[in-house]
């Protein structure tokens, strides 16, 4: 297979993680539907020449984007101020105010009403896993489904700036994905924001981002490449929070200047390495995590995971598949009392930690590490927090 970044060499294999819950966004009311829930395998291979990554085994029918998918990340302060700076920063960047916006993936689209509201923009945000009312609500408009990008999608449909975030790594084909993106955009001034998980950070931590959704893992190079190769002008690329998230800003036809370009990203010099590398570091990753669970709960310590979204699954599927965790932790108030796939751990929320009686608290993610320690603190919890 040749890359589908750069398309300037064949993928080479890299690590093989074997099968992982595929249903890593959804969870169950009864522990026995959440152990019976489909697994998928995870074959990664690499190119030598960009260092994108990609899930050769991927099998589509094993996932369902639809209402039972809820890995929105809005029930914490410390995602909604990340959102609301971006959403602010976009704004004023592209000044937004009267124009159009279409975000695709847009999830219960939350990020949307609020780039519109700061913006005085409108807005159309389409999902398959949406949840609300359909049509117009205020400036915003959503649809409960895929836009088709073969040039049947809605005349009306003139987007000034497009937005997708954390999509691209979901999707078989994601050139094909931004190539007709860039053909929606025709012969107008458009621009736009792409966010995906930032492959470098997780190769070179735990890798708790390799999970059965993702088809692909972009690093800045690999980003910069496709979208360029898709048709669009690359404006800036950046990291975010706490440098899990990877982000690129283009334009297409541009008719006036735009945003001062900053230095652009380039992929480590030792990236290619640490890819290449990764199957034979993640097995030593995981047995560390599992004696170190171990040893806590032999010790009376009563180790919680705070954090039941993609990665906490993936983290729980490889380092604590027994259930020796006194719990798992959620801010997410429709996971609470339900169960994980594959596992069965059950949720609790931030106002049951106390009772677990936990000394040791694991977050997959540092981004929320003062949110974590403040939460603890206002439930009387003194805990030492572990970063996987």
């Amino acid at each position: 297979m040749r890359c589908p970044a750069c398309a300037e060499a064949e993928l080479v294999p890299c690590a093989d993680l074997g099968a992982v819950p595929a249903l890593c966004g959804v969870t169950w009311a009864e522990r026995a539907e959440a152990v019976a829930s489909p697994a998928g395998p995870i074959r990664l291979e690499y190119c030598p020449a960009c260092a994108h990554v990609v899930n050769v085994a991927f099998r589509p029918e094993l996932l369902a984007y639809d209402g039972s998918y809820d890995n929105s990340l809005h029930h914490s302060p410390t995602f909604r101020a990340y959102a609301s700076d971006l959403a602010k920063r976009l704004s004023g960047d592209y000044r937004l105010a009267g124009r159009s916006v279409l975000e695709l993936g847009c999830g219960k689209g939350d990020f949307l009403r609020e780039l519109c509201q700061v913006a005085g923009c409108h807005g159309t945000g389409y999902d398959a896993s949406y949840q609300g009312p359909e049509g117009t609500d205020g400036a915003v408009s959503f649809v409960p489904g895929f836009l088709p990008l073969d040039g049947s999608h809605p005349p009306e449909l003139r987007p000034d700036f497009l937005v997708t975030r954390h999509v691209l790594e979901h999707l078989t084909d994601p050139y094909e994905f931004l190539v007709g993106l860039r053909a929606l955009a025709g012969e107008r001034e458009t621009h736009g924001y792409f966010e995906v998980p930032n492959a470098s950070y997780d190769f070179a931590t735990g890798g708790w981002d390799c999970i059965y959704p993702h088809v692909c893992y972009f690093n800045a190079e690999s980003l910069r490449a496709m979208v360029s190769r898709a048709g669009f002008e690359v404006l800036r690329i950046d990291t975010a929070f706490s440098d899990i998230f990877l982000s690129v800003e283009v334009v297409a036809n541009r008719a006036s200047p735009g945003p001062t370009a900053e230095p652009e990203l380039q992929v480590a010099a030792d990236q290619r390495g640490r890819v290449a590398s990764f199957g034979e570091r993640h097995p030593q990753t995981v047995a560390r995590w599992r004696m170190r669970i171990g040893a806590l709960a032999a010790g009376g310590a009563n180790p919680v995971l705070w954090g039941a979204g993609a990665r906490g699954v993936a983290f729980l599927s490889a380092a604590d598949p027994d259930r020796a965790l006194a719990g798992v932790v959620d801010v997410n108030p429709h996971k609470r009392g339900r169960y994980l796939p594959v596992t069965g751990h059950r949720v609790t929320g931030p106002e049951g930690v106390a009772a677990l009686d936990t000394r040791a608290v694991i977050l997959t993610n540092p981004a929320y590490r003062t949110e974590i320690g403040a939460a603890l603190a206002e439930a009387g919890v003194e805990a030492e927090l572990l970063v996987a």
